[in-house]
């Protein structure tokens, strides 16, 4: 499973629309983040959303957003890494190197 820093935006979103996605997104949303999908989640002032998400690749990340319960987003992905694993590695490889 990979990890990703997902950021989504969305225009104006209607009212009536709104209130009818809501409950069922925060339902939707809730089920992500108990069963480990997410991570974390939170809103960006206009309309932006920022998610923490596991999933085995973007496309099956975007098929899942896109069919979430929510107002359409466009979405853009960055894989992530453990941050502490990246720089063992780097130090290792460089220890490598001059030896």
């Amino acid at each position: 499973m990979r990890k990703f820093l997902a950021i989504g935006h969305h225009g104006p979103v209607d009212p009536e629309l709104g209130l009818r996605i809501a409950d069922v997104a925060v339902d939707w949303i809730s089920a992500r983040l108990a069963d480990g999908t997410f991570d974390c989640l939170y809103s960006m002032a206009g309309g932006g959303r920022m998610i923490v998400a596991n999933a085995d690749s973007e496309e099956t990340l975007l098929a899942m957003l896109r069919a979430a319960p929510d107002a359409p987003r466009e979405w853009t992905f960055t894989e992530l890494f453990d941050g502490i694993e990246v720089i063992r590695k780097y130090v290792e490889s460089m220890r490598s190197e001059n030896t």
